[in-house]
């Protein structure tokens, strides 16, 4: 059993469980790998460009100064991003790597039975400290070497404005990266932290992590060695410290942007702002909605990082959405509703597994992974000094915090990697009545006056959010504490957001059959208009249909098929009257019942109209009619059709909707490239489910990318998504293409959606390669085929304005590409927004070539 949260793990053996050591091919592949925006070429054997922003004799070292010597050993070996002597080129320090590395023998004879390194080199206790499993050490590179700029120049030049902030250093600003070392030794990071701040007044400003201490202030003029002493507090002993130079730390090397986070993090931490997960909030600004049991914290997603020429921080505005309900309530609630009934307990279960939860004691949140109905507040576990105690006790005296009800079950959440390593190593569990609820229920999303009332603060247009992101701005330049502290660092943040140019597109002609066609204004992008008089590109017939509903619903639902059979010949559909199936009552049973007979009937498609979008109807109508009897069928609710405002706008949607699945083509654009297929991939992951994901793949059969076909299945794990989920139905797509064009496509563009920036480098190495694989075996060899592939996210926090002075900021008009300033320099990437809105800012797409 695992003590409640909070409970600081003890023992030494927390520190070695954090990593493990690089093997010798990682170490020499790392140094090795060309780092982003480095292009190296020889000329005669002679290097004639050691990449981005390093001289011949190194980045901050001034010429006629002793070089200072790399660490083969010691604390600082595979730490803190070493780039080796400055000036020696990549492929020297990779051999001379390779070669110490290839003398290191490993033994097995030590006293403390943990191996002994032998050899010319010893890899030093700083290659294990501190190392995860985490991503590369440097950022991955996808921008192709050939390409020398990503601008491109379709389209009308425009200012524009984004939720960007300028890191403003001054001239010759560098890091600088020391090693530290201790005699007698030490191992304990906290005494080792305590022993070198006892020289923090004589030492410039630095930041030290145990093992490697970052300045951005030489220590020493000619980069010798500093050593200083130190007395250990519990014994008096002298310990000496060395302060050796290793070099500076590059723009593009991991700990480069590890050390402007931390000063941000700090920094944010001055505007005594509440760290939840991974944002800052700020709760003496919360928001109250009493009527609707909610709370609104506002808060900031920041993020800093090197951009194209220069460091940026990049801030978007956030909302914590707390619930005043607590678990507590929730299951009380479900107990009401089952009266304490045999579902009772799996009731509960799906409305909270999955959810998260806040503890306003100590503002953390957990994940609802299991609800143990056997544990209670009463009862006791095992406490730091092996002592029993209750958890009502502890809460009690721990957090001042009172248990009414001491027969509610317990919470179960498990610990998440991050907590792994630092001890936690058994289930958390938590009291309900102290769990707050977070995030809305699908109750609550469906009122709609309550979505109103908060779409008032988190939907913000661009002139509101401009404003809040220049009072961001101004409480981090005006707080003194923050100044201080970035002064002693030499850096300053913009007052202003970040201005550049970007472009906008021309509107695509939309195309229908014979003389159609729309186009749409940029402001708004509406062309649902056109629908009045329009002639579909291509259009299928509906004669023999069948419509199920429930008695109550007949009267709206037969208004409703009048109203389809009006729109259909504006369409160019021919719609002939349906065949009614009314229903006694609107269980869902009911309609299973109905479909299994109207199946029967072979029409070309159904119509379900549903009492309401909870989603139980919905899905016994779908595992019907697309997976026990395929059958095409829409599904329309019926409090949509008792509206009788907005009906016949309705009906053309819904006639648009029958068309493109019975086969038709409503409209399409014109496609410049012949011989291409596009295919889509997304991810779906199963919250209340850990680990069971869906995957779905989408694949264009036609030249003008109105037919698709699409596989879906269910995966546990990447390896089985990739070889059984992805290639297969990629394979399937080859041969239904041939099958249908009597060729393969000659190039294939890949849009890849539910990717993050952790999972690139496996999207690289793997899936990238077993993609290409099914292209060669389907008999696509690499000369044969132009492929493209594009990781698209949509998920981001960049947002863009129109103007560049306070009161001017607007939406940017759908077409909008940027391609420079924010972009990344080791990325082939751009924004584009591809869409209008008429409230709040609009959130553009990040696209990764």
């Amino acid at each position: 059993m695992s003590a409640p949260p909070d409970q600081p793990p003890t023992g030494r053996a927390r520190g070695r469980a954090r990593g493990r050591a690089r093997t010798s091919e990682e170490a020499a592949a790392i140094v090795a790998a060309r780092r982003p925006g480095e292009v190296a070429s020889t000329v005669g054997g002679q290097v004639t460009s050691l990449g981005r922003g390093i001289s011949p004799v190194g980045r901050g070292v001034s010429p006629g100064k002793e070089m200072p010597s790399v660490p083969s050993s010691g604390r600082a070996y595979n730490r803190g991003s070493v780039t080796g002597k400055p000036g020696s080129s990549t492929s020297d320090q990779s051999s001379s790597l390779s070669s110490s590395l290839s003398a290191i023998k490993i033994t097995s004879g030590s006293s403390s039975g943990h191996g002994t390194v032998v050899g010319e080199a010893s890899v030093g206790r700083g290659a294990v400290r501190g190392r995860r499993d985490r991503a590369t050490e440097f950022y991955v590179r996808t921008r192709p070497d050939t390409l020398q700029s990503k601008k491109g120049t379709l389209g009308d030049e425009m200012a524009c404005a984004s939720n960007y902030f300028a890191l403003v250093a001054k001239p010759n600003w560098r890091l600088l990266q020391y090693r530290v070392d201790m005699s007698p030794d030490i191992d304990h990071t906290g005494v080792r932290k305590a022993l070198l701040y006892h020289h923090k007044a004589t030492l410039p400003k630095f930041m030290f992590d145990g093992t490697v201490l970052f300045t951005t202030t030489r220590l020493n003029p000619n980069d010798a060695p500093i050593v200083l002493t130190s007395t250990r507090e519990h014994d008096k002993a002298t310990v000496t410290i060395t302060i050796k130079l290793v070099g500076e730390v590059q723009p593009t090397d991991y700990h480069y942007m590890q050390f402007f986070n931390i000063v941000l993090r700090s920094a944010m931490e001055k505007m005594q702002l509440e760290l939840i997960r991974r944002n800052y909030y700020d709760p003496k600004a919360s928001i109250t909605l009493g009527q609707y049991k909610l709370e609104l914290w506002p808060g900031y997603v920041t993020s800093i990082r090197q951009h194209e020429s220069q460091i940026l921080l990049c801030c978007e505005i956030s909302h914590k959405i707390l619930r005043t309900d607590t678990v507590l309530d929730q299951i009380e609630e479900v107990h009401k509703r089952t009266g304490g009934a045999g579902s009772f307990h799996a009731s509960v279960e799906k409305a909270l597994l999955g959810a998260i939860v806040i503890t306003r004691y100590n503002n953390k949140t957990y994940r609802i992974d299991e609800i143990d109905w056997n544990k209670h507040p009463t009862d006791e576990f095992e406490g730091r000094n092996n002592e029993k105690m209750s958890y009502q006790k502890y809460y009690t005296e721990r957090y001042n915090r009172s248990i009414r009800d001491p027969k509610q079950p317990l919470i179960v959440s498990m610990p998440k990697v991050r907590d792994e390593r630092g001890g936690v190593s058994g289930p958390i569990y938590l009291i309900p009545e102290l769990c707050n609820m977070t995030g809305l229920s699908e109750e609550q999303r469906a009122n709609f006056q309550l979505m109103k009332a908060l779409g008032d603060y988190t939907r913000q247009d661009p002139k509101k959010r401009c404003e809040t992101l220049k009072k961001f701005s101004e409480r981090i330049n005006t707080n003194q504490e923050i100044q201080t502290e970035l002064t002693a660092w030499n850096l300053q943040f913009s007052r202003d957001l970040e201005q550049f140019r970007a472009r906008i597109l021309p509107p695509e002609v939309i195309l229908g059959s014979g003389s159609s066609k729309a186009t749409y204004q940029l402001e708004n992008a509406d062309w649902g208009t056109c629908f009045r008089k329009w002639n579909s590109f291509s259009v299928q017939s509906c004669t023999k249909w069948a419509v199920v509903c429930a008695s109550r619903d007949e009267a709206a639902t037969k208004e409703f098929i009048t109203s389809l059979t009006k729109v259909a010949p504006s369409l160019g559909m021919t719609m002939n009257k349906p065949k009614m199936f009314p229903l006694p009552d609107n269980r869902p049973a009911s309609y299973i019942q109905a479909l299994d007979r109207v199946i029967e009937c072979n029409p070309s498609i159904v119509m379900v109209v549903v009492p309401n979008n909870k989603g139980d109807h919905y899905a016994a109508v779908k595992k019907k009619c697309c997976l026990e009897k395929p059958v095409p069928s829409q599904v329309v609710t019926a409090t949509v059709l008792s509206k009788p405002k907005g009906l016949m706008s309705v009906a053309t949607k819904v006639a648009v909707q029958m068309n493109c699945k019975l086969g038709g083509e409503p409209w399409a654009v014109k496609i410049p490239l012949t011989d291409t297929m596009v295919i889509g991939y997304d991810t779906y992951h199963d919250t209340s489910q850990k680990g069971r994901s869906v995957g779905a793949v989408v694949a264009s059969m036609n030249s003008t990318f109105t037919k698709y076909l699409s596989v879906a299945n269910l995966h546990t794990n990447p390896a089985q998504e990739l070889n059984d989920n992805m290639c297969p139905a990629i394979t399937k797509a080859l041969r239904k293409y041939n099958e249908i064009n009597g060729n393969l496509p000659s190039r294939i563009i890949m849009y890849r959606d539910g990717v993050g920036d952790g999972q690139i480098p496996y999207v690289m190495e793997h899936e990238i390669a077993a993609i290409q694989n099914c292209f060669r075996a389907a008999g696509l060899t690499d000369d044969q085929l132009l492929f493209t592939y594009i990781i698209v996210s949509k998920r981001i926090n960049t947002r863009f304005f129109t103007g560049t002075k306070p009161g001017q900021y607007g939406n940017p008009n759908s077409g909008t590409v940027v391609d420079d300033v924010v972009t990344l320099p080791e990325r082939y990437d751009f924004f584009l927004i591809s869409q209008s809105v008429r409230q709040g800012t609009v959130n553009p797409t990040s696209y990764n070539v």
